[in-house]
């Protein structure tokens, strides 16, 4: 039952004990009040150390709830926190508010979001650390049991991610790992609502607050015909004369000072979508909002070097107040366009709805225009209610609006029916572990070994009985592919046997320190002995061979035209492939094979110094995959460098950082001096090049003015490349 007393902050920190310093720096958040599910979970104990899953709405006040959590563990106990997160970019905006909130307390607030085998020796200085749970992960692979043991209090954050296929099983294994590790620490999970938060809250042995409960009202409805549907609301008539409906909707909102997010089922139509939705954002702007706009649209468009046609299609739209958002744009980019829809300098995005799931992003009205997507082996399909209420639940700005609204789009009167009872009067659908998957259980397996957690199938299926795979009965033959899995580990030599218990070998310490799939090792460890030693490795060939490893993503997208490409790319370099379907089992799947060959042909083009908007155009992908994809190899060739260096072939090692920097650069061999300078990137290191400064030495006898003269060096860079050469052995 939710609470209906009003309940004070000001009173809970003073009853909770809470230091006249902390209070002030609460009270300059504005809450006098807290909501009913915050004062409901005070009720239940989180502040005497009580474990407790928040189930609410988005903007409900999960995060004060968490924050007051650890404060109070932190002020009181001398306490240790760990927040995770699901996304670095979650992390990221967590650490700044929280650094800008707390820091005047003394409160040390430290993050850690990179590479997995990085290692912070400063970790346990911090008070509060925000990190992924993937980052965590690979620091308990490395022996890090000291973060887990010292800690009093950690928040989950987003924990339905659960539910995930890709991050699910290593939120849960960590999840598990802690509860194992340190049975006394207290856990608050973060979650929007979820059908089965009982089950899940049973899990963590925690009390639970489920609530629907919002602090702005969220209308829900189903457009057809000019009207909105709203279900326990006064239906709503769109007037405007716009050609489309979309238009129409989109403009309703705008002349209410409101924002509209617009959920589509493809990067496609996001950018289609800005497109159409121009003309209409532009008649609201005002004349110093055009100003700002075109700003925006320039950098957003970047250098005429790394410019692509999203690139200037994204610059077009900015400029009438309408973007696009999806996974493949650039990472800078999805940053201004977020920055910049937050400050209402942009009036509307289109976007998948991965970003329902990213950084706190909140409009007016949220439209949820494609209900339906395709989807491998199946075709067109309806989207699941959990997402459907993922994207409803960014409708309402807290501090702009009274209310949000979510609006589902119809074609016919039936569908409209049909809508409102699939998504709006519906639940959402409960989460389930995802964990049972072979490849999760193939590298998590091998990291409890390697990290001395357990040394027998025994203690490996004592461990899962703290997994929530367990708690729902889904373990079925576990125990059978956990013996599989130490079967499989022994035979590959990645665990070996003394007695009756398993260790892991260098190579299976390095695998779970890479923080790579088995699998992954393995593809790299034979592609590298079939090479020969004394030869130069054929950059082509070892591309390929990294594209074949299970944790590269390989691009897929193979029509009749694209596959006629790729056979005649075959054939004009099968000399150079170490891997080819005869000598390679997984490679006789001919789409994977032709996948791994595009993936290759990509890569091969990115380091022949090919321009990203040639390479988008010709492989149909957005400079955002490019960069994922480039950093997989990066991460990959780095794997197979520590690889190569523990197999002995010291000579593989040198080439292949060369190739692995590269991969970075995206350059040519030629390059590579060049680019080792600080602030010479690609594009400049050509440029010098081609001028004829190829080497240290034939810069050294150049002058600052020769160095400046020559385009995008400048004054201030040419005397720094001086320096840096002369500095230089």
């Amino acid at each position: 039952m939710i609470q209906t007393t009003i309940m004070k902050l000001t009173d809970v920190l003073k009853n909770a004990d809470f230091p006249q310093a902390a209070i002030d720096i609460f009270d300059t958040f504005g809450i006098k009040e807290l909501y009913p599910p915050q004062a409901e979970a005070i009720n239940k104990g989180i502040l005497k150390g009580n474990n407790l899953l928040l189930s609410v709405p988005t903007a409900a006040g999960k995060t004060l709830i968490a924050e007051l959590c650890m404060i109070n563990s932190i002020l009181k106990n001398n306490g240790r926190c760990l927040y995770i997160a699901p996304l670095k970019a979650l992390a990221s905006e967590k650490y700044h508010d929280f650094t800008k909130k707390y820091s005047d307390l003394g409160i040390k607030i430290g993050l850690s979001i990179g590479d997995y085998e990085s290692f912070d020796k400063h970790l346990n200085t911090y008070h509060i650390l925000i990190a992924t749970a993937e980052k965590v992960d690979s620091l308990l692979r490395s022996k890090a049991s000291w973060l887990i043991n010292s800690l009093t209090v950690v928040i989950l954050d987003e924990i339905h991610f659960i539910n995930d296929g890709e991050r699910g099983p290593v939120l849960e294994i960590l999840i598990a790992r802690i509860k194992q590790l340190n049975p006394k620490i207290q856990i608050l999970g973060l979650s929007a609502t979820v059908k089965n938060a009982s089950e899940l809250a049973a899990w963590l042995k925690s009390d639970f607050v489920k609530s629907s409960w919002r602090p702005i009202p969220l209308k829900e409805g189903v457009y057809y015909n000019s009207r909105i549907n709203f279900n326990g609301y006064a239906d709503k008539i769109i007037s405007e004369d716009e050609g489309e409906d979309l238009n129409k909707i989109v403009l309703d909102t705008l002349r209410g000072k409101g924002q509209v997010l617009v959920f589509v089922n493809s990067r496609r139509s996001a950018q289609a979508a800005s497109k159409q939705l121009a003309k209409t954002t532009a008649k609201v702007l005002t004349a110093d909002e055009k100003k700002e706009l075109l700003e925006l649209s320039r950098q957003l468009l970047g250098g005429k070097t790394d410019s692509t046609k999203i690139c200037h299609k994204l610059s077009d739209v900015v400029q009438t107040g309408s973007a696009f958002h999806h996974a493949g744009l650039k990472p800078n980019q999805r940053e201004l366009i977020e920055k910049n829809f937050k400050s209402n300098l942009i009036k509307v995005i289109s976007c998948t709805p991965t970003l329902a799931a990213g950084v706190n992003l909140p409009a007016r009205r949220a439209v949820i225009r494609d209900i339906k997507r395709f989807e491998g082996g199946i075709g067109s399909a309806y989207i699941p209610t959990s997402e459907y209420k993922q994207c409803a639940g960014r409708a309402g700005r807290p501090q702009y609006d009274d209310y949000g609204e979510a609006v589902l789009m119809a074609k016919t009167f039936s569908e409209a029916d049909t809508l409102m009872e699939k998504y709006i009067l519906s639940e959402p659908e409960p989460i389930f572990s995802k964990l049972s998957s072979e490849s999760a259980l193939r590298m998590h397996i091998l990291a409890s070994i390697a990290g001395g957690y357990i040394q027998d199938v025994k203690g490996m299926f004592e461990f899962f009985t703290h997994t929530f795979l367990h708690h729902q009965r889904m373990t079925g033959n576990l125990l059978e592919m956990i013996e599989a899995i130490f079967d499989f580990l022994n035979r590959e030599k990645f665990i070996e046997k003394s007695g009756f218990r398993f260790f892991a070998t260098p190579l299976g310490n390095l695998t779970s320190r890479l923080y790579i799939d088995p699998l992954s090792a393995i593809t790299i460890r034979s592609g590298l002995n079939i090479l020969d030693k004394d030869k130069p490795i054929p950059p082509l060939g070892v591309i390929h061979l990294i594209s074949c490893a299970p944790d590269c993503p390989v691009l897929m997208g193979i029509n009749k035209t694209v596959s006629e490409d790729i056979q005649k790319f075959i054939i004009e370099n099968e000399d150079e492939f170490i891997l080819t379907p005869r000598n390679w089992d997984p490679l006789e799947d001919y789409y994977f094979y032709l996948g791994t060959i595009k993936t290759t042909w990509l890569a091969a083009n990115w380091i022949d110094e090919q321009k990203e908007d040639t390479l988008c155009d010709f492989f149909n992908v957005g400079p955002g995959d490019i960069y994922r994809v480039m950093e997989s190899f990066e991460r990959l060739l780095y794997a197979a460098q520590n690889i190569a260096h523990l197999l002995h072939y010291k000579n593989l090692t040198f080439q292949l950082e060369n190739l692995k920097k590269r991969v970075q650069y995206g350059i040519k061999e030629e390059l590579l001096e060049l680019v080792s300078l600080k602030n010479v990137g690609r594009v400049r290191a050509r440029i010098l090049f081609d001028k004829g400064f190829k080497k240290f030495s034939d810069l050294k006898h150049s002058s600052e003015a020769e160095l400046s003269g020559i385009n995008q060096i400048g004054k201030t860079l040419a005397k720094d490349i001086l320096n840096q050469v002369s500095s230089s052995k």
